[in-house]
């Protein structure tokens, strides 16, 4: 009994000691816990604040690029909008002067149409002229060809005439020339009879009397 009262109170003992021991080490388990916590949530606000002057950092570096760049935009818009300005007054001149042209043009186109109805006029007319020239010319034409037709006709009659005409000529010739011939030997008989003294060989029908005298008649030239 004695020996089981002080097992068990030894075991008491060693149970008290070490629900002791455990509730220090839970203790200090709990303070190192805080303390790491406490380090961690400093860590984690140090990085925090790193982090936010890192964010503010590269935003403001940011913002003075963006900023830049918004300059550089602007400056591009600027030049880009004085380019076009200048275009588009350029534009305007063009269009300007192509609407004067085209008024002109118009007025041209106006004053041709004035034109054009008398130059029609005159066309029809000269072509009437024309036709009219033609038909003419074509009865003047046919007309030559029967004239000429009429004058080939009348060459052949005149040609066929002359060709009689040098037969009769010769004919008559040569009945001249024996009549001649026949008269000039019966001049000579009958000068003959009345003087028969006369010596008729000096004459003859190829001599003529030229200064009182009979010589040989010349020939034709």
């Amino acid at each position: 009994m004695v020996v089981e009262d002080l097992d068990e109170a030894i075991a008491r003992e060693r149970l008290g000691f070490n629900f002791g021991t455990l509730l220090a080490q839970s203790n200090a388990l709990i303070i190192t816990k805080a303390r790491v916590q406490e380090q961690v949530a400093l860590r984690v606000q140090e990085q925090v604040a790193l982090v936010e002057a890192r964010a503010k950092e590269e935003m403001a570096l940011a913002g003075e690029k963006k900023k830049e760049e918004m300059t550089l935009l602007a400056q591009t818009f600027a030049t880009r909008k004085i380019a076009l300005n200048r275009e588009l007054a350029s534009l305007r001149h063009a269009e300007t002067d192509l609407s004067k042209r085209l008024h002109d043009k118009g007025q041209e186109a106006v004053e041709l149409q004035a034109n054009i109805l008398p130059l029609r006029m005159e066309k029809i007319k000269l072509e009437e002229e024309a036709e009219a020239m033609k038909a003419r010319m074509a009865r003047l034409e046919e007309r030559a060809t029967d004239q000429e037709v009429q004058l080939c006709r009348r060459e052949a009659e005149l040609t066929e005439q002359a060709a009689k005409f040098k037969e009769i000529e010769a004919e008559l010739t040569e009945d001249v020339a024996d009549a001649f011939a026949s008269g000039f030997e019966d001049a000579l008989e009958q000068v003959a009879c009345a003087h028969p003294e006369i010596d008729l060989s000096l004459f003859s029908m190829s001599k003529q009397v030229v200064e009182v005298q009979i010589v040989p008649r010349s020939p034709p030239s």
